[in-house]
């Protein structure tokens, strides 16, 4: 697994994308992410509050308080709803920009070129 922090350089490339193909009046706006803030704050942000109720979750399981536990149960679904929603709404701001205007289309059996250095795993 990377540890290259890249969230906040593919905001910048969206918002790039998204002002260079647009012909539209698609403003910042009208993307799903606020991208006035840093992406890789707001993950870092949401990650940390997961991980405190995991803590705290282990703390209650040591202790065998089962209504902690079931408590800590429900924050833990609604910090990992809000990372599921983060990363849906980056999925919708790509298909926004797929769906400007000024796209060539993509052939078909399209690879990209070898000078990307990229393979398909």
């Amino acid at each position: 697994m990377k540890n290259r922090i890249f969230l906040d350089e593919m905001k910048e490339n969206f918002l790039s994308i998204l002002h260079q193909k647009s012909t539209k009046s698609v403003e910042i706006d009208d993307m799903a992410i606020d991208y006035r803030h840093s992406l890789e704050y707001k993950l870092g942000k949401q990650l940390s509050l997961l991980e405190d109720k995991v803590n705290l979750l282990s703390e209650a399981k040591k202790n065998a308080d089962e209504i902690a536990m079931k408590a800590i149960l429900f924050e833990i679904r609604i910090h990992a709803m809000s990372l599921s929603s983060f990363f849906d709404a980056i999925a919708e701001d790509a298909t926004l920009l797929i769906k400007t205007d000024g796209w060539p289309d993509i052939p078909e059996n399209y690879q990209l070129p070898e000078h990307y250095n990229y393979s398909i795993k």
